[in-house]
């Protein structure tokens, strides 16, 4: 059959403008879906903070009025000062901050009691809150009445972040003793009042004479930060 241009190029009009009705909103639904399943694998991907907007809470325990455990002149509460200052060196690209950095207590009357006690760690609790730390390590040592050594870590069984960080940092202290000390699972006043990884750190022994004369040694207090330090960098760099 004849057909009259004007005609056929009417028919060319609605067809293109038929094929563009169809494909303009097919390229739109397509361009959306592209980006929604971009996000979607943005989301599903652990999106983990730069290292110096990561914060470790590191907590010297005990401290002026409180000198923790005590032998032959040696006091608990400089030595775990001295260890956790030495922390921030091996913890570089992550922001520390430190529940105290010089020798004090947060008691209200300067007077160490049992009381005292239980508003030191609920000072020590609040600042952790408030300095919004993703960690918090206590550092201690321990005494007794053997001849003990090693490092000895406690953590919360009930939070999955402190069994894992107390086992790295764990492995990271049996290296350096040559000894195969295990983390111990305990109940502690800071793990059921802070809901981040926290971990009681026991570095070393007063009543062992050789090991209390280590945990004075300036190079000896360092490698024990530095054990700690890659303890917490490794578990930070495998956590959101």
């Amino acid at each position: 059959m004849y057909i009259k241009e004007p005609y056929k190029k009417h028919r060319y009009y609605w067809i293109l403008l038929g094929l563009l009705l169809i494909l303009l909103p097919l390229g739109i639904y397509l361009k959306g879906m592209a980006v929604k399943s971009e996000a979607q694998n943005r989301a599903a991907k652990p999106q983990r903070k730069p290292l110096e907007q990561r914060t470790i809470i590191i907590d010297p325990g005990h401290g002026g009025t409180d000198p923790g455990a005590c032998r032959a002149g040696v006091m608990e509460k400089d030595i775990n000062l001295a260890i956790a200052k030495r922390v921030a060196r091996h913890a570089a690209g992550y922001e520390v901050k430190f529940t105290r950095d010089k020798d004090v207590d947060f008691t209200k009357h300067g007077v160490y009691t049992k009381e005292a006690e239980r508003q030191d760690l609920d000072q020590r609790i609040e600042m952790a809150r408030s300095l919004g730390g993703e960690v918090f390590v206590s550092i201690h040592v321990n005494t007794g009445l053997g001849q003990d050594g090693g490092a000895i870590i406690y953590y919360d069984q009930n939070n999955q972040g402190s069994v894992r960080l107390a086992r790295i940092i764990q492995k990271e202290m049996n290296e350096l003793s040559g000894m195969s000390k295990r983390p111990r699972a305990d109940h502690f006043y800071l793990f059921e009042h802070l809901n981040i990884p926290v971990i009681i750190i026991e570095a070393g022994w007063l009543c062992n004479p050789e090991e209390r004369e280590r945990l004075q040694d300036p190079d000896y207090q360092d490698q024990l930060a530095g054990a700690i330090g890659r303890g917490i960098s490794e578990f930070l760099k495998t956590t959101r």
